[in-house]
């Protein structure tokens, strides 16, 4: 019990530790970030490159595109195969859950590699000279979206749309790049997107019921709560509480017992994610939009305590005589663009240093916040 309690603590922290410095920190201002997601990664990249040379690299990094797939699909076919190997044995021979969930998982197996596959293979798509028309019916609201050029392309950006540089192309109404899927979303798969997103909410969430259902027949029916344990190391005996019972269960079922907190874990985590996609569509925003909103809000805070600030020291003319004061919203410059994860802007491209402004003036009064028009 001693190394099983330890080993769930390490794995935990491990866990833990990961999430943090690869997902939470900021690489721009922790250095754990920062060494987590920049440094080992280019030494390591520096390192196989000499040893693999520049051929070799590009083909692993071709390989590479797909390891988010390749992790779920090793995470998610091989909880399933627990289940049908294990699972469905336990469920037949359980008289808490009923013999036609068996005949219910092959269904919801069946939904969740469908709607993988749509959401892999269903494209965003692309703006192009000639789809210009299909796309553009969003107008520009001279805050996050302008009338000009893409850099890249070379054709008009639409309202609403980004360049996205890990499938080279424009993307119409962009949400955000999907490593899971290996594809951006936008505004032709969003929809695939979300049932994605649906299915393994469900799937994480009926999953969990069933093994639970299973895990406390056994518990109900031996009255393990009541028995008595023998420590095998010492002879003792142990006196049944939660923790020893919770032991028992995993040393006895330890590839139900890994699922149920596999997909437990994810069912929360999946649910959050999943308000948070259905709460944005319900604002009519993006994932895209959504933080560089935030940011919008963040430049306006800072420019207008700066401003107030100057005020006080009379730096600046008083509101009363500012020319500029009338305006609803001053802006000082052109929002920058940055790369949107699952998990929001890349902390590469945001730069925390600054306003997401580039400043083109002096300290003068921002106004009043600007208006979502799509809202």
């Amino acid at each position: 019990m001693i190394i099983l309690t330890s080993s769930l603590i390490f794995f935990t922290l491990v866990f833990v530790f990961l999430i943090y410095a690869c997902v939470l920190a900021d690489p721009d201002s922790s250095n754990l970030g920062r060494f987590c997601t920049k440094e080992l990664p280019s030494f390591l990249y520096q390192q196989l490159e000499k040893t693999v040379g520049k051929k070799g690299l590009l083909r692993l990094q071709r390989l590479m595109d797909h390891a988010f797939q390749l992790v779920y699909l090793t995470v998610v076919l091989g909880s399933w195969s627990i289940m049908f190997c294990y699972g469905y044995e336990e469920i037949e021979k359980s008289n808490y859950i009923h013999t036609y969930h068996q005949y219910s998982g092959y269904v919801v197996f069946v939904l969740c590699m469908s709607s993988f596959h749509c959401a892999c293979n269903t494209p965003p798509g692309s703006v192009t000279e000639k789809t210009l028309t299909l796309f553009d019916h969003y107008e520009y609201d001279d805050v996050l979206y302008k009338n000009q050029t893409c850099p890249t392309l070379k054709i008009r950006k639409i309202a609403r749309s980004k360049y996205d540089r890990f499938t080279r192309r424009h993307v119409p109404r962009f949400d955000h790049f999907c490593g899971w899927i290996n594809q951006a979303v936008g505004e032709q798969n969003y929809r695939w997107f979300l049932l994605f997103l649906t299915v393994h909410v469900f799937m994480c969430i009926y999953g969990s019921w069933a093994v639970f259902r299973v895990l406390y027949g056994e518990v109900v029916e031996k009255d393990l709560l009541n028995a008595t344990f023998f420590n095998a190391i010492t002879g003792a005996e142990v006196q049944a509480d939660s923790w020893i019972v919770f032991h028992y269960l995993f040393l006895r079922h330890m590839q139900l017992c890994s699922i149920f907190i596999l997909m437990s874990v994810m069912a929360v985590v999946l649910c959050i994610f999943l308000s948070f996609h259905l709460y944005i569509t319900s604002k009519n925003m993006t994932t895209n939009e959504f933080f560089k909103w935030k940011s919008v809000r963040r430049w306006h805070k800072e420019e207008k305590q700066k401003y107030e600030q100057s005020l006080k020291y009379r730096e600046v003319p008083g509101k009363e005589t500012n020319s500029e004061s009338n305006n609803p919203t001053i802006f000082s410059g052109e929002l920058s663009d940055f790369d949107i994860g699952c998990t929001g802007p890349k902390g590469a491209s945001l730069q925390h240093s600054s306003s997401p402004f580039r400043p083109f003036s002096a300290i003068s009064d921002p106004g009043q916040l600007p208006l979502n028009i799509y809202e």
